[in-house]
């Protein structure tokens, strides 16, 4: 069973502010994952540059493999200090986990990360040093398969402070949450994470007293979508590309009327055209069995490779019940991506005097698949 390293952040800025004083940076490559998230001193834009600049050198060095002590000094050497209260105008934590599941994390003036394993969470066993005068606290252990690892900023310990509780929830109370919110799904990372943001969020009284982030981690099944969009250049094609995608390992989609009437005939199963609009600007969706979404065609795919091209890894992807919405999340939530492109040409596209070979569907798909393998998405396409 091959498995993938999955995470997913949601930032809430203070209320009042338009952004978050937070920042999070996540970079995959073949042979690791690296997470940062910073937290700059104070609130609003001058905390967002902070930790911005502070998650980015964090990153940056990380991503070039230098040496651990190496990237602390630089790191701390950078970091501005705040005159008055003596204290960095940043805080930072970052990690490092390789293909073994061997997981190394770094804590800088940030709280203790929360480990949860065997339906509780645990506190990690540190290593404390210093360093150019900042005590560091380092962890190093194996990532089990059924693990899951919570880094927060510290607007989540002060939740509820001088409301709710005197001194805020703390690193216990947040534990007690955290523990109680994923025993009660432990597969679904992404809604684990929504829903720790209104529970901490309530005990601010829904109105935060601070910035606050929260990142969670965890090991899960290797997801794959296969994609069918367009006709293909030759009619015998149609029932051996119906078959082809009906017939692939895991989820399926097809993008474009047309297609969908070819897989409806050849594959003998009844499509249902949907007629509801979700979003003024996106097409309704329609049905057919053995396919998990059917869209329209260029309308949905340019929607899509625009909510792409903002997506930063990590988040968790777009909401919406419309067809661009919901094909963007399936695209994020997998980690391998087959698209089926026929290379016919509209006849309501033959005006542009396109090439085939540069058709407008040609090219959508191709930026599509340039921003999944921006993301680290394993992406292939056949033409037909």
């Amino acid at each position: 069973m091959e498995l993938v390293f999955e995470e997913f952040y949601r930032s809430i800025p203070k209320a009042g502010e338009e952004v978050c004083g937070d920042n999070v940076e996540i970079i995959k490559k073949e042979n690791k994952t690296i997470v940062v998230l910073s937290d700059g001193l104070g609130s609003g834009i001058k905390a967002n540059i902070l930790s911005t600049l502070t998650s980015k050198i964090a990153s940056g060095l990380l991503d070039k493999e230098l040496p651990l002590e190496e990237i602390l000094s630089t790191i701390l050497a950078t970091l501005p200090v705040c005159e008055v209260r003596g204290i960095a105008y940043a805080t930072l934590a970052f990690l490092i986990i390789d293909q073994k599941q061997q997981l190394r994390l770094i804590e800088i003036d940030t709280p203790s990360a929360f480990l949860f394993r065997d339906d509780q969470v645990k506190k990690l066993e540190y290593q404390e040093f210093e360093l150019e005068g900042k005590k560091i606290k380092e962890a190093n252990f194996k990532f089990q398969r059924q693990d899951q690892l919570f880094l927060v900023s510290d607007g989540v310990t002060h939740a509820g402070i001088g409301g709710l509780l005197n001194f805020g929830l703390g690193w216990s109370g947040a534990a007690g949450e955290i523990e109680r919110t994923v025993n009660k799904n432990q597969e679904n990372l992404k809604d684990s994470i929504n829903n720790l943001v209104k529970i901490f969020n309530t005990f601010y009284g829904d109105q935060a007293g601070d910035d606050f982030t929260i990142i969670g981690m965890k090991y899960r099944k290797k997801r794959k979508l296969n994609i069918w969009s367009g006709p293909p250049l030759n009619k015998e094609d149609d029932k051996h590309l119906a078959q082809k995608i009906y017939n692939a390992e895991g989820k399926k989609v097809i993008s474009g009327g047309t297609t969908a009437q070819i897989a409806s005939r050849e594959l003998d199963e009844k499509l249902e055209p949907g007629l509801k609009y979700y979003d003024k600007d996106i097409p309704p969706t329609s049905k057919m069995k053995g396919f998990d979404l059917l869209t329209e065609g260029l309308l949905t795919l340019n929607k899509v490779l625009s909510l792409l091209k903002k997506y930063k890894p990590g988040q968790i992807p777009v909401a919406g019940k419309d067809g661009a919405s919901r094909f963007t999340r399936l695209l994020l939530e997998s980690d391998s991506v087959q698209f089926f492109v026929g290379r016919a040409v509209n006849e309501s596209h033959q005006s542009l005097n396109l090439p085939i070979n540069l058709g407008i569907r040609s090219q959508i798909i191709s930026q599509i698949a340039e921003q999944l393998r921006r993301i680290k998405k394993e992406v292939k396409i056949e033409w037909f």
